[in-house]
């Protein structure tokens, strides 16, 4: 059971990366978000049993206003997501350095 949340929340994790717009996943504000396994963990991404969060941070200035990046992550997410309500929390944002500067 441990094994399928780790791999779902590795998935879930690959997926919110991949998606443009999300510079890194984040941490947690209060307390950590992640999913622990036996000596292993997935940071940024929570399964509980009710559902998946995903923490990311956005790049900045974003292409799109954060709450339409946002559903762009939980659409890609939530296949991933094992039948679970997915959540995304935009954590923080990233600065982009633009070379032209």
């Amino acid at each position: 059971m441990v094994d399928e949340l780790l791999q779902m929340a590795r998935a879930v994790q690959d997926a919110a990366l991949a998606t443009e717009g999300v510079a890194s996943l984040g941490t947690g504000r209060w307390a950590e978000a992640a999913t622990y396994g036996a000596g292993d963990k997935v940071t940024g991404v929570v399964v509980s049993p009710n559902e998946v969060r995903v923490h990311i941070v956005a790049n900045y200035p974003p292409a799109e206003p954060l709450q339409a990046l946002a559903e762009r992550v939980r659409e890609r997410v939530t296949s991933k997501a094992g039948g679970r309500p997915a959540m995304v929390v935009v954590e923080d944002i990233e600065v982009v350095q633009d070379e032209n500067l």
